[in-house]
């Protein structure tokens, strides 16, 4: 899904006066694609994660990027369960025998979860993404690939 589409998509169902502005609606051209970033990181940010951007806003939204990415390779059956757990080590520096760690990816898996960036049967730590989640993710590697580009 394009950046455009997703904008479309968002202003469609809410009133969100900043995102308005950014979006013409039908532009699928590159210069346009890459305007979109910033507008819609700061849409997901401040207006449903409901962050103040202090701090290292980067740093977290890397986090949430990296974490989503291993939650739609389970869904998309591309790792199991085990390869999770590797993921969460390796990609997160997450150590599950530390209750402390494991508890703050809990919390973000619970905060994203209540977002509807995820949605869990059983468990929180058997969620998938929804459309809302693969949306956002799409924006976020967007973003990852033009902040390491510039």
């Amino acid at each position: 899904m394009l950046l455009s589409e997703i904008a479309e998509k968002i202003i469609k169902k809410e009133s969100n006066l900043s995102l308005e502005n950014e979006v013409i609606v039908g532009n699928r051209e590159e210069w346009y694609e890459e305007s979109l970033i910033d507008p819609l990181i700061d849409y997901y940010s401040y207006d449903v994660l409901r962050l103040c951007g202090c701090g290292c806003p980067n740093d977290t939204l890397d986090v949430i990027r990296k974490y989503l990415h291993i939650r739609k390779d389970w869904k998309d059956n591309k790792c199991d369960y085990d390869e999770v757990q590797q993921r969460y080590k390796t990609e997160l520096n997450i150590d599950d025998q530390d209750d402390i760690q494991w508890g703050l990816l809990q919390f973000m898996a619970y905060i994203l979860d209540d977002r509807g960036f995820t949605e869990h049967g059983s468990s929180i730590g058997g969620c998938w993404l929804t459309e809302k989640g693969e949306m956002f993710l799409t924006v976020l590697d967007a973003w990852d690939q033009y902040n390491k580009e510039n």
